[in-house]
């Protein structure tokens, strides 16, 4: 796949945030269970993978960016705080299955 050999190639900045590091590990204790979370864990600490975190000013603003635009989308609260953090560092691709960032103006690698 394209977009995981440029990943792998070092050609992007991977960012993330908190929340979906989030929904990664309750994701995978879910099916997968324990061993596939403490897996995620490992390459996570392993990884180049930059964390920023939802602080108080982001949640605010998540919230703002939930509320306008949840009248006629269905982004989650964790998607909203994804494109507040990408807003405010400037990212304009995003590395995602999730279609919800092409209506939020992302061009999808």
């Amino acid at each position: 796949m394209e977009g995981f050999s440029k990943l792998d190639s070092g050609q992007y900045k991977l960012v993330t945030t908190d929340y979906v590091i989030d929904e990664t590990y309750t994701g995978l204790l879910g099916r997968p269970g324990y061993h596939a979370a403490m897996n995620f864990d490992r390459a996570l600490r392993q990884s180049r993978i930059q964390v920023e975190f939802i602080n108080p000013e982001r949640f605010m603003k998540t919230q703002e960016v939930f509320r306008r635009y949840n009248k006629d989308k269905e982004w989650s609260f964790t998607d909203c705080t994804s494109y507040v953090v990408m807003k405010e560092l400037k990212i304009s691709t995003a590395f995602t299955f999730d279609q919800n960032f092409a209506q939020m103006g992302f061009k999808i690698l």
